[in-house]
């Protein structure tokens, strides 16, 4: 059976069917393994087709897995939703670039030595509405002017 698999194999190399020949080359290499692990001798045709059905046991517990991690993320997805319902509406960077720009033109000077105050007064005035990585980079660039 393990020459009929190697046929099998080479078939699938020449057609191209990289899927088929890379499972058959690992089907064939345990079939021999098995043979050799226990007295080097040659492989049973029955235990090669033992181990192709580990084989597809193992594949449709793979199948299983993954049509459950599919659930899983549509699941996830949905309660993403349903928790950005709940909070605030964000600040779009526009927003954000003209409250900083608020912010700065009330500052005794305009230089990153201000990042802390403006950061600061941005909190205080819209806590939770707005990315602080994107509000830092945009006091960065303020600032910078």
């Amino acid at each position: 059976m393990i020459k009929e698999l190697k046929k099998m194999m080479m078939k699938a190399k020449l057609e191209k069917d990289k899927v088929k020949a890379n499972l058959l080359a690992t089907l064939i290499g345990e079939a021999v393994m098995v043979g050799k692990n226990d007295g080097n001798r040659e492989t049973t045709d029955q235990e090669v087709l033992d181990l192709a059905k580990q084989f597809l046991k193992g594949v449709n517990e793979n199948i299983r897995l993954r049509d459950e991690l599919e659930k899983d993320k549509t699941a996830a997805l949905h309660e993403k939703e349903i928790l950005e319902s709940l909070l605030p509406k964000q600040m779009s960077e526009a927003e954000i670039e003209e409250a900083i720009e608020k912010i700065a033109q009330n500052l005794p000077e305009r230089s990153m030595k201000m990042m802390g105050a403006v950061m600061g007064e941005l909190k205080n005035k819209y806590n939770g509405l707005f990315d602080g990585k994107m509000a830092s980079n945009i006091v960065k660039k303020c600032l910078s002017k």
